[in-house]
């Protein structure tokens, strides 16, 4: 398969700012994660419980804890939150992360996944399982302690941040008047392209991902004539604007 030679093109005193499109990581859908672990954090310390750890046979009476007879108990210094909702809040989110940096539902999929739930909810209706789920659900308790919250929270945090705002900007795809180039600041000899063989397109709308990812979507960009080379861009944020953007830039090119 042949590729577009690369092509140098003067540029005019007047030459516009270029438009920078930055691809990112699945990490991007990963926020949430860290953002509700440090909510359940805050939530665990101003609750201010303590979670004593006994061993088996241990009773309850009144406010006195019984352990059994040559057992010594030590302090409780754990803070965990009474509540159990900051546990399963904090699982649930992290399993939809995992679902959205893993899978995709675009278009025709995505109503196909929106059909599929409604069936399995009219067919929990129908069988009456939804007394018993609930009474499941009632039942379970998920209990984390504020050390481990900051320990989630905190590297993923970190890693997070360094990936979008680092790394994922080390290699980008610049769109300005009359050429495009793709740019690798981590090594790779920068490519450079006339505008008159370059098109795009933006891939279906995967909503999940939009809404978590700030608008996030992909774009595929053509470049070449009967052989094109394709560049995929996965997870372009605000990616309705950029393409506007881009829209403009080429119908235009610099005057020399």
């Amino acid at each position: 398969m042949s590729t577009a030679a690369p092509v140098k093109v003067v540029s005019g005193p007047t030459q516009e700012e270029e438009i920078k499109v930055y691809f990112h990581s699945p990490i991007l859908y990963w926020w949430p994660v860290w953002f509700v672990c440090f909510v359940m954090a805050v939530w665990t310390s101003l609750d201010n419980y303590h979670m004593a750890l006994v061993p088996e046979r241990t009773v309850v009476e009144g406010n006195q804890i019984l352990a059994p007879e040559g057992t010594t108990l030590e302090a409780p210094r754990v803070h965990v939150a009474r509540s159990r909702w900051p546990g399963i809040v904090f699982v649930f989110t992290l399993l939809f992360a995992v679902y959205l940096s893993t899978a995709s539902l675009r278009g025709p999929w995505g109503l196909f996944g929106l059909a599929v739930l409604a069936a399995l909810v009219l067919l929990f209706s129908w069988l009456d399982w939804w007394g018993p789920l609930y009474h499941w659900f009632g039942l379970l308790r998920l209990h984390l302690n504020l050390g481990a919250y900051l320990a989630i929270a905190v590297p993923l945090f970190a890693m997070w941040a360094l990936t979008v705002f680092f790394f994922d900007r080390r290699t980008y795809m610049a769109f300005s008047t009359g050429q495009v180039h793709l740019c690798d600041e981590l090594g790779e000899a920068e490519k450079l392209y006339d505008t008159s063989a370059v098109s795009f397109e933006k891939e279906p709308y995967d909503w999940p991902r939009y809404l978590v990812g700030f608008g996030a979507g992909d774009v595929l960009v053509r470049v070449g004539g009967p052989q094109p080379t394709f560049y995929s861009l996965p997870n372009v944020v605000r990616v309705g604007g950029k393409l506007k953007l881009i829209e403009e830039r080429l119908r235009t090119r610099d005057v020399v």
